[in-house]
């Protein structure tokens, strides 16, 4: 674990440049790693899956904080949650992007991209997709689900601006050379991005997991030279992609955070911010590992 406890959290930030919409509800995968399960007491039972968003509490008075400071990105994503489950998406676009002149991206596990195309082709955002594995048995694995999404399909009809990110994990770490030549083939995929597994209070459950990540990164920097740095994380070309390796801990990027039961965060770090600014204060059943 020498290469896990040696990196602790930047906290030396940017001004925003972006900020996130956190929904929270059942989500329709369970993959172990998670970062929502670090909250699994405090956002036990919220769900605004399917609540208007003119009824979250808060948030008329985030899109004002966002204006405020000059943020004109936003990611619908999800904490407890995928995003494309969110009922109103089409409303939630228009009000934000035409309304409010905001460029609305999203974050998702791509399950209910098929389904919700005409949603992810009417944003002027960047799409972004996380890609697990393109094998049913290691997607079940990590997600407790095997119907794997048709990522040919989605990838080939989600526009033009897109993102793919993978989650290094210990199930999948075997795989990553085949699924980056795999979406070597789609020219609308502007960059890859591998992920650190992202844990405040799960250290040593998910140590093998980061670690994982730390080999692979080393085992890449020994075959291929390092071609540019995006906030602090590293770019290597792959396959003919862009490949980023993303710490989260690491990089100096910085976001504003709603989640929809009412909570703001001006905190970067999703734990973190969502313990220091809920109302009332969440018992913290779990020391913060940092």
């Amino acid at each position: 674990m020498s290469q896990i406890m040696n990196i602790d959290k930047n906290r030396k930030r940017q001004n925003y440049t972006f900020a996130n919409i956190n929904l929270l509800g059942k989500c329709n995968l369970d993959c172990y790693f998670c970062l929502g399960k670090d909250l699994k007491y405090e956002l036990k039972g919220k769900n605004q899956l399917r609540t208007h968003f003119k009824k979250w509490k808060n948030f008329h008075k985030f899109i004002e904080y966002c204006k405020q400071h000059g943020i004109e990105k936003l990611y619908l994503t999800g904490q407890t949650a995928d995003a494309l489950q969110y009922k109103y998406i089409p409303e939630l676009r228009y009000f934000l992007e035409e309304k409010n002149g905001f460029t609305l991206g999203i974050r998702s596990n791509g399950l209910l991209a098929i389904d919700k195309q005409y949603v992810v082709k009417e944003m002027k955002g960047e799409i972004g997709y996380t890609i697990q594995s393109l094998w049913k048995d290691t997607f079940n694995q990590i997600t407790g689900n095997s119907a794997n999404p048709d990522w040919t399909h989605i990838l080939n009809n989600s526009g033009s601006n897109l993102r793919v990110s993978i989650v290094i994990n210990r199930f999948n770490y075997k795989e990553i050379d085949a699924i980056i030549k795999y979406l070597s083939c789609f020219k609308d995929i502007k960059y890859i991005q591998l992920r650190r597994v992202s844990t405040d209070r799960r250290i040593d459950e998910l140590a093998e997991d980061m670690e994982l990540f730390e080999v692979y990164y080393n085992k890449t920097k020994r075959e291929y030279p390092v071609k540019d740095r995006f906030n602090l994380a590293e770019i290597f070309e792959i396959h003919g992609k862009d490949v980023v390796f993303w710490r989260t801990v690491q990089t100096d990027v910085n976001s504003l955070n709603y989640f929809t039961d009412g909570t703001i965060s001006d905190e970067y770090f999703i734990v973190e911010g969502y313990l220091k600014n809920s109302t009332p204060k969440p018992l913290n059943h779990e020391p913060l590992n940092c």
